[in-house]
């Protein structure tokens, strides 16, 4: 009998080693799919307190605003008039702006977060785009044609005082804050090529920060301000880039693939999320990087393709969108990282195709051509009519599947807990050994 219990114990030992060998360190923890339906949705923006999601959704019919709960429970619809687009909540949570072509003109919106007293921030009869809140709230910035091209305006949330701060010939857009508000870096093509500039918050000292032949658009500030991470095609792929706040120092971080869309900076700066078309992978996947470009980590494996990794406030999930529905990855503490090669100075772009809702109820995939010379980037979140664009109608409805838990690729490296469950164990097992001896 005892001769049992120490095989017993000895056999408990080795299964607590293979199991937290196995769980304690992994890639990405648990994959949550919050929307499953048939029709399309496509994530927006965290709620500041992470509580909250809002999203675009055809669901009704009609591309409107909703927003979930952050586990994907209670959806509620909150806008039901025209074509709604890139939802983004106020810094202290109580208000959502938008883009709406409700007036028969597309302008910005704005409207509590339970979808309440809904308000027309611009009137012009051209076209404004809603792009971003000032840290504070209280100022919003928006590109306008209102002039005759693309131009970067700002106003006070509730509408007034509208400022324009561009006035170039050239089109000029997406435009956002650095973390204290004191400056907008945007994309303009004022020097007859896809740049990055900047320009202080009253569009003053406006500035050339990127000068290279190709194309380079996406600006993202890190949350410190002291950096910004970029798109960019000079190496002859489309890479993310990262440079200092006065455009000083750039530093190439991926370099072997297809990457898509602005880089997503982790709130402690320390980490870059971001999609990528890997060389001889099928579809795009969600990586994690190092802020310099090192300990690349695979979030995803999908088969449809994911994009547009947003960190929740935290920095403990990542929302992204796949197959047309919305799925959030909680991260583990520890991130096994990828072997890939190191980041590498500059020695001398654009976007891969990215799904958006569009002005009509069609997936839409928005590229930004190379060396153009006409027609904005297209941001992350694409505003109506912003082009060059292809419209892409799915030939098939997305098959509704059960919400469900999918564990991500996990590392096998012994966290402490681990280590420590195996020592009691083993101890224990001892014991019984000395009772078999006696």
């Amino acid at each position: 009998m005892a001769q049992k219990k120490f095989v017993l114990a000895m056999a408990l030992a080795i299964l607590a080693c293979t199991l937290f060998g196995m769980n304690s360190a992994v890639t990405g923890g648990n994959m949550v799919k919050l929307t499953n339906d048939s029709t399309v949705d496509f994530f927006s923006d965290w709620s500041p307190d992470g509580a909250k999601i809002a999203f675009i959704s055809n669901r009704s019919g009609n591309w409107d605003v909703w927003v979930m709960d952050s586990d994907g429970c209670n959806k509620v619809q909150l806008t039901n008039l025209g074509m709604s687009n890139n939802p983004k909540w106020s810094p202290d949570g109580t208000k959502i702006a938008f883009t709406s072509d409700r007036s028969g003109n597309w302008d910005v919106w704005v409207m509590n977060s339970d979808g309440s007293n809904q308000v027309q921030l611009t009137t012009s009869p051209a076209l404004d785009f809603f792009n971003s809140w000032s840290p504070d709230g209280t100022k919003i910035a928006f590109t306008s044609n209102r002039t005759g091209n693309k131009d970067i305006w700002v106003m006070n949330s509730d509408g007034s005082n509208k400022v324009q701060l561009t006035a170039n010939p050239a089109d000029d857009s997406g435009p956002v804050w650095n973390s204290f508000g004191e400056k907008l870096a945007f994309d303009s093509i004022r020097s007859g090529n896809w740049d990055v500039w900047v320009m202080d918050c009253d569009g003053t000292n406006i500035t050339r920060l990127t000068t290279d032949e190709g194309v380079d658009c996406f600006p993202a500030w890190s949350p410190d301000g002291t950096k910004i991470a970029f798109v960019s095609d000079r190496s002859g792929n489309r890479d993310i880039w990262v440079m200092d706040s006065d455009g000083s120092d750039k530093v190439q971080l991926t370099t072997d693939g297809t990457f898509l869309g602005r880089a997503s900076w982790s709130p402690d700066g320390k980490k870059i999320a971001f999609s990528a078309l890997l060389k001889g992978d099928d579809t795009m996947n969600i990586w994690v990087m190092d802020s310099d470009g090192s300990d690349r980590v695979r979030l995803t494996t999908g088969k449809e393709g994911d994009f547009n990794p947003q960190w929740s406030p935290d920095g403990k999930k990542i929302a992204y969108n796949s197959d047309a529905n919305i799925y959030v990855i909680t991260l583990e503490e520890e991130i096994t990282p990828t072997p890939t090669t190191t980041a590498t100075p500059p020695s001398g772009g654009g976007e891969a195709p990215v799904t958006t809702p569009a002005p009509t109820p069609t997936a839409i995939i928005a590229t930004p051509a190379i060396n153009v010379t006409s027609s904005p980037p297209v941001t992350p979140t694409v505003s109506p009519a912003v082009t060059p664009v292809v419209h892409v109608t799915p030939s098939t409805t997305p098959t509704p599947t059960a919400t469900s838990t999918t564990p991500s690729p996990a590392g096998k490296i012994p966290g402490f807990e681990a280590i420590i469950a195996i020592l009691v164990l083993l101890v224990v097992a001892y014991i019984l050994r000395l009772k078999i001896v006696k």
